[in-house]
């Protein structure tokens, strides 16, 4: 009540009320001189609303479908960021005006807007939408959360490519089961406005969303992509082979529908090819040439946060926001393919969310590292000895982990440890600028950590 009366204040001209809380609308209707228009399962609408709203400013873009964009959604656990920004500077390094929704922001890649969301609310979406069409931009990746899929924040919103990178254990202190979780996912499939749909065929949630296109009868052209030891026949398969990783990035052959060509890109891991190979189907999707589309991978860059290097004399240092089971045992896995010395661990798992990846994310990096320091991530409003102790509780042997809750001092420690030819992995924060403990926020980032004591420790 308070901020309808609030919004009238500030020239409202009426007040769209969800009509199941009836109840409090002659109140309401007593307290405002404006209209009050009842509307069932308002959140449902609030898509088409807002649409109708910003279509109809005055401005040109605005009236055409999707404010004239060619809309890419880009859902899963893992690399939705990553995507995002590569198709982005993909695109822009062909002169098509592409901007980013997501994680890091919003807007041209080099110029990003902060955002609080991966995905924003429905509204602010269509705001966003509106106004990069006003900037003249052609072209926008958006990173969709199962969160906005399953709370309809992408309403009205009329995807042309959907790309899953992947499905795996995250968030479920909020979907509750691995099947509600996919089942969250799947809906950016199951849009009636889709024209084409890719999947990563080296991950198995992509039949299910095979399978589930077909039952819905949905005629979609669809491009599936993945990596292999050789070339495929089959038309609709992306393929990358005969991969080679260096310390200078990746470089492997790339088929499809009978071309052939060679990608060459400036990024650590076997996931990131994974990554390039959902970016290079999104532009073929859209109708880019495939040599064209190729050649611009040689473009894309880091995405900060995301496999990020630190200088360093002598070792690799790694910042990543890997912070699910699945996505630290991706980059390890990858960084391992970068050295044939140690590879050192620091990791930990944030406070008031999905417990059960604690003990999981503790064996992976047994497993993976050669040395493993646990430290702080986040702790908010859980103790931190609690999350240790779960955390700690997932490993075989503990004669190789060291326990620092002070995450500044646990990178320092694994940098003092370090030696020539070793990788040093600080995963789970990546771009992150703060530590949250309790109700307190720290301003902390890896990176500069990492950094500031590398230069220490060279004096």
């Amino acid at each position: 009540l308070e901020y309808a009366i609030k919004a009238q204040e500030q020239g409202a001209i009426a007040v769209i009320w969800e009509s199941e809380n009836n109840h409090h609308t002659v109140n309401l209707a007593k307290k405002l001189s404006i209209p009050v228009i009842e509307i069932h399962q308002l959140s449902k609408q609030l898509g088409a609303i807002a649409k109708n709203f910003y279509g109809n400013l005055g401005d040109a873009r605005g009236l055409q479908s999707n404010y004239g964009l060619k809309l890419v959604g880009i859902t899963g656990t893992d690399g939705k960021t990553t995507v995002s920004h590569f198709f982005a500077q993909a695109m822009n390094a062909l002169a098509k005006k592409t901007a980013v929704v997501g994680t890091l922001g919003t807007g041209m890649p080099d110029k990003l807007k902060p955002s609080t969301h991966t995905t924003p609310d429905v509204l602010t979406v269509h705001k966003t939408l509106h106004d990069i069409a006003k900037e003249g931009i052609d072209y926008v990746a958006m990173e969709v959360s199962s969160h906005a899929l399953d709370q309809e924040r992408v309403n009205g919103v009329a995807f042309d490519v959907a790309i899953l990178t992947n499905l795996m254990r995250d968030h479920l202190d909020y979907h509750g089961t691995i099947e509600a979780y996919g089942a969250a996912k799947t809906k950016l499939f199951l849009r009636p406005e889709l024209k084409t749909a890719v999947l990563n065929k080296d991950d198995s949630f992509s039949q299910k969303i095979e399978r589930e296109l077909v039952v819905n009868n949905k005629q979609l052209k669809t491009i599936v992509y993945r990596v292999s030891q050789e070339r495929t026949a089959n038309s609709n398969e992306l393929v990358a082979y005969d991969a080679r990783f260096t310390l200078n990035g990746i470089e492997a052959q790339v088929s499809f529908a009978n071309q052939d060509a060679v990608i060459k890109a400036p990024v650590l891991g076997k996931f990131n090819l994974s990554n390039l190979l959902a970016t290079l189907a999104a532009m073929l999707a859209l109708g880019v040439p495939f040599p064209d589309a190729v050649a611009s991978l040689s473009k894309v860059s880091t995405v900060p946060g995301r496999m990020e290097r630190v200088n360093a004399d002598g070792f690799l240092v790694v910042v990543d926001y890997a912070h699910t089971p699945g996505a630290l045992e991706s980059v390890l896995s990858a960084l391992r393919g970068h050295t044939e010395q140690r590879v050192i661990c620091v990791f930990g798992c944030g406070g008031d969310r999905d417990r059960g990846k604690r003990p999981l994310m503790a064996k992976i990096a047994e497993k993976a590292a050669d040395v493993v320091i646990v430290t702080d991530d986040n702790p908010r409003t859980e103790n931190p000895e609690s999350i240790m102790a779960e955390i700690v509780a997932g490993f075989h042997q503990t004669d190789q982990v060291i326990i620092e809750h002070d995450r500044a001092k646990a990178i320092r420690l694994a940098l003092q440890q370090a030696e020539k030819g070793d990788v040093v992995l600080i995963a789970g924060k990546g771009h992150e600028q703060v530590q949250i403990l309790a109700d307190t926020t720290e301003a902390f980032d890896d990176r500069q950590q990492a950094a500031q004591a590398l230069q220490e420790l060279a004096a």
